[in-house]
């Protein structure tokens, strides 16, 4: 009974050689390449679709920006008079959006 190995530890014979190549090994690796490639054009695709919309989201900011900055430079001149009454309307506009309320306990 000391002969008895465990039959639960089957180790794996690694061998240096390759294998012979057969035609089953040969579609297993057209298939392994087809499928990578696949993988890396839905990646692209979806890259530059990616890239696409961040563009547009960079046109969008560079329009915003462009006036924004003119907006700001226009108010900067001194013969500006509408900041005067931008600055009054807006610090009685401030006074009557309050609303008072009664709580009872």
């Amino acid at each position: 009974m000391k002969n008895i190995r465990n039959r639960h530890l089957v180790r794996s014979r690694i061998s240096t050689m390759p294998r012979n190549k057969s035609d089953a090994s040969s579609q297993l690796d057209l298939y392994k390449l087809v499928t990578e490639k696949q993988r890396i054009n839905r990646e692209l695709s979806g890259i530059k679709e990616r890239m696409t919309v961040l563009q547009k989201r960079l046109d969008i900011l560079n329009q915003e920006i462009e006036t924004t900055e003119r907006t700001i430079n226009k108010l900067r001149q001194p013969n500006h008079k509408s900041t005067d009454k931008l600055i009054r309307s807006s610090i009685f506009e401030e006074g009557n959006n309050y609303h008072a309320f009664e709580i009872e306990y």
